[in-house]
């Protein structure tokens, strides 16, 4: 399983075409790490560490306390288990599994079965509606699916006659409709799992696991593109492997046996993948699993049943945290209020004065000590106190909140990657400031390509963590690696004289105003959201327009189990306009708009938005706070002349956000058309 297969080219668009890899380039570190299968890996790590918790899950009337715990000879029963059950069901060599699931350990359980019997994990997003889930299943060549519950499974019912490579569905979690383990094809897990194999299957896994070479495909990742279908990223065996070591070596104070993560995010993404799945391993750490809920508010709950040492979040996650802690914060006494935030001026001096390379003075130290005690039970609260290192990514974090967090002695690091790059390709771990992504892995080639005056440019990168190819797209995979192995990011940013990456903006968002001048949006927003706390979204509107214009969503309550925003306004926004004299707090008294909007019908919400009437003063002060954001602005062309405000915060629930929490502004630039072009005329 370290041996390579033939290959011509660096390349492949192919799940049955291997490629060449990098191994004579990246220095040192690179060569050091020897190609390898993920089965060899897993393995590895399962012989050397049987007795350790390798995963830990819910189970409510079982387990300790509700709590069931594998460790890592288990872990490695289970896979073998699940890769019996693929096989038995009709799983072909080279093809793919698709996983339609929520986090849990049958999750891990199917994807490392899947790579023991010779095929491909294709992971998929449980919001996808059954058109979208199609489009995963064909273009993945899977011959068999598994499915979260019933409702994930009427969705692949729906479409499995349109799916001729399609075998079996095997459904993991109750109630069961009357077909399931009646109908051919269709299966529950834990009917499987009780069975016996033959040994015959036994030996088939094995031949199968023999011929698995580390330059194959492993895994398809597809993009969430706002634009068009999405594309399947493949990563290798190596891919995975190599990025999972090169992050591990950036990760300092790593207690082999004794780290704890949480598994939450969706893993159909990569940062989910590396950082539970291959991080828990090369760390043998537990990982634990959040329930369904967790982006819904449940989080906290698992956060301190595990007492991870190690988080990673998208900024929507740590907002969301931030927001409780808000909220939490204004129901607290005004002498605990005015406590609080002394503490958080102590902790962010003293962390300022570590990241600037200096000795706080004696009294410093003594502030911090003091402060600390005032934020512990904060860190307490949330389950996180024993939490080392806390990384962010996935979608541009803004200043404020990396400043609110490093107020509570968190100081939230970020990374850069993609799905294209294997994963994380920078880590910002030894924070000697907030406003990078750190520096890159070792064995990584990381350049701005054409750099402008500013040292500003399109982000390129070459090693052994880069992609495949697109899967069946030759042409999109020439456009995204260069002949000589560069692969175009498509994002902007420039490399400090300490080579950390700062990320400026994406090429694609890039708004090129009718005067010519190039603006990427996400600075300007950020600088408007710095100065109007009520402001949950804001979106930069002006390509080939004469000035600059702005979309403002204000913070609202969200439906805990939906996530559809509310019409109750948030405590951080009813606080600014009490300081306005404005006392309202419901969005549609504030907007005079219907309090009944239906927010998932757009068009009810389009005609809302052309209907909104707000009171002179709120109008006033949202317009001085953007004069305020105009002051930093880098040229006269980059300031905002006119904004509007929409009927409801952005929500995946409403479409404007997608399944990892950014913002789709083409879907936001439909939407309110007719508010944009109001503003231009």
């Amino acid at each position: 399983m370290t041996d390579l297969k033939p290959a011509t080219s660096y390349t492949s668009t192919s799940l049955h075409e291997a490629v060449k890899l990098r191994l004579d380039e990246g220095g040192a570190f690179s060569q050091s790490i020897k190609p390898q299968t993920v089965p060899h890996f897993f393995s590895e790590v399962c012989e050397k560490y049987p007795e350790l918790p390798a995963l830990t899950w819910e189970t409510p009337g079982a387990g300790v306390d509700g709590w069931t715990t594998v460790n890592y000879r288990e872990y490695q029963e289970n896979v073998e288990q699940a890769a019996l059950m693929l096989l038995s069901v009709g799983l072909k060599e080279r093809s793919s599994v698709g996983i339609l699931a929520f986090n849990c350990p049958e999750w891990f359980f199917a994807e490392l079965g899947t790579f023991r019997a010779g095929a491909v994990v294709a992971g998929i997003y449980p919001s996808n509606s059954a058109e979208a889930v199609h489009h995963v299943l064909v273009t993945s060549e899977s011959s068999v699916v598994v499915v979260d519950d019933a409702q994930q499974m009427a969705k692949v019912r729906a479409i499995k006659d349109r799916l001729p490579l399609l075998q079996a569905v095997i459904q993991i979690h109750g109630p069961f409709e009357a077909f399931v383990d009646q109908e051919p094809g269709y299966y529950s897990w834990l009917k499987l799992q009780e069975k016996t194999y033959p040994s015959e299957l036994k030996e088939e896994l094995l031949a199968r696991e023999s011929r698995i070479c580390p330059n194959e495909c492993a895994m398809l990742i597809f993009t969430s593109g706002t634009v068009g279908l999405p594309k399947a990223v493949m990563l290798s065996h190596d891919n995975i492997i190599f990025d999972t070591k090169a992050a591990a070596h950036l990760l300092k104070d790593v207690h082999i046996g004794k780290e704890s993560f949480v598994s939450y995010l969706p893993l159909s993404h990569v940062a989910a993948q590396i950082f539970d799945v291959f991080l828990g391993l090369s760390h043998a750490g537990c990982v634990t699993f959040a329930d369904k809920d967790a982006l819904k508010g449940t989080l906290i709950k698992t956060f301190k049943k595990a007492r991870p040492t190690k988080l990673f979040g998208v900024p929507r996650v740590f907002e969301k945290l931030q927001e409780r802690l808000v909220a939490a914060e204004a129901k607290a006494k005004p002498y605990s209020r005015l406590l609080l935030a002394q503490a958080r001026a102590a902790v962010t001096e003293h962390q300022n004065t570590i990241m600037a390379g200096k000795t706080p003075s004696i009294y410093g130290n003594a502030k911090y000590w003091l402060a600390s005690r005032v934020i512990k039970p904060i860190h307490q609260m949330m389950g996180l106190d024993n939490c080392r290192v806390f990384l962010t990514g996935g979608a541009p974090t803004s200043d404020e909140l990396k400043e609110f967090f490093l107020g509570l002695d968190i100081a939230l690091g970020e990374c850069y990657g993609m799905s294209e790059s294997g994963g994380a390709i920078t880590l910002n771990v030894d924070i000697s400031n907030i406003y990078s992504a750190g520096r890159a892995i070792e064995g990584l080639d990381l350049r701005v390509h054409e750099p402008d005056c500013n040292g500003q440019g399109e982000i390129i990168m070459r090693g052994r963590s880069n992609f495949m190819g697109y899967l069946g797209l030759p042409e999109k995979t020439e456009e995204t690696i260069t002949e000589d192995g560069w692969l175009r990011s498509g994002d902007l940013g420039f490399i400090d004289s300490k080579g950390n990456l700062i990320i400026s903006g994406r090429l694609k968002e890039l708004i090129i105003t009718a005067g010519g001048e190039n603006i990427p949006p996400v600075h300007i927003e950020e600088l408007i959201k710095k100065e109007l706390p009520c402001v949950s979204n804001a979106i930069l509107i002006g390509d080939h327009r004469k000035y600059l214009t702005v979309l403002l969503a204000l913070k609202t309550k969200s439906d805990p189990k939906t996530g559809v925003p509310l019409d109750a306004l948030r405590e951080e926004t009813i606080e600014w306009l009490r300081e306005l004299d404005i006392h309202q707090t419901r969005l549609s008294d504030l907007l005079s708009i219907p309090a009944d909007l239906q927010v998932t019908n757009d068009s009810a919400v389009q005609t809302a938005a052309l209907e909104i009437s707000a009171e002179p003063k709120l109008l006033e002060a949202l317009e001085e706070g953007i004069k305020r954001a105009n002051k930093n602005a880098i040229s006269n062309a980059q300031r905002v002349q006119k904004f509007a405000l929409v009927p409801h915060e952005f929500s995946v629930a409403t479409g404007e956000l997608g399944p990892t929490l950014k913002i789709r502004r083409n879907i936001v630039h439909a939407k309110y058309a007719q508010v944009i072009e109001r503003l231009y005329k």
